[in-house]
């Protein structure tokens, strides 16, 4: 089973972001639990976390909206941590690179090998 980890965060810093529908969300988060499947079995570390926007402002008129936005998959190798989205469609892995979301495996490869060696370090100790 995933790690499951909800976070608050304010609209100050991210005002472009956009809330989620509830099915939306839980789609994303099950394409990010894949990825974390596909990591776990490379001996990568990584912790998915519901994001949720809380707008408690009242001076401004119409008020911008309240809830969930794009879950983020934590990922902790070789010294480094890296955060991966989804848009549904493609993992945005890093700036400037995205692999399909229909391939969790390919998309593990891709940030085990961007990792460095301690990544993949991990995995060979658990296959000996």
């Amino acid at each position: 089973m995933s790690q499951l980890r909800e976070t608050t965060r304010s609209t100050v810093d991210e005002p472009d972001v956009p809330v989620l529908g509830e099915a939306e969300a839980e789609r994303r988060m099950g394409l990010l639990a894949d990825l974390k499947v596909a990591l776990d079995a490379r001996g990568v570390s990584s912790v998915l976390a519901r994001r949720r926007r809380l707008v408690l402002r009242y001076d401004l008129s119409p008020c911008p909206p309240s809830g969930l936005t794009d879950p983020q998959l934590h990922v902790f190798a070789a010294g480094s941590h890296s955060v991966v989205i989804t848009d549904g469609l493609r993992y945005s892995l890093w700036p400037g690179r995205s692999c399909p979301a229909d391939d969790p495996c390919a998309a593990a490869a891709a940030i085990a090998g961007s990792h460095g060696p301690a990544a993949t370090d991990t995995q060979a100790r658990r296959e000996s």
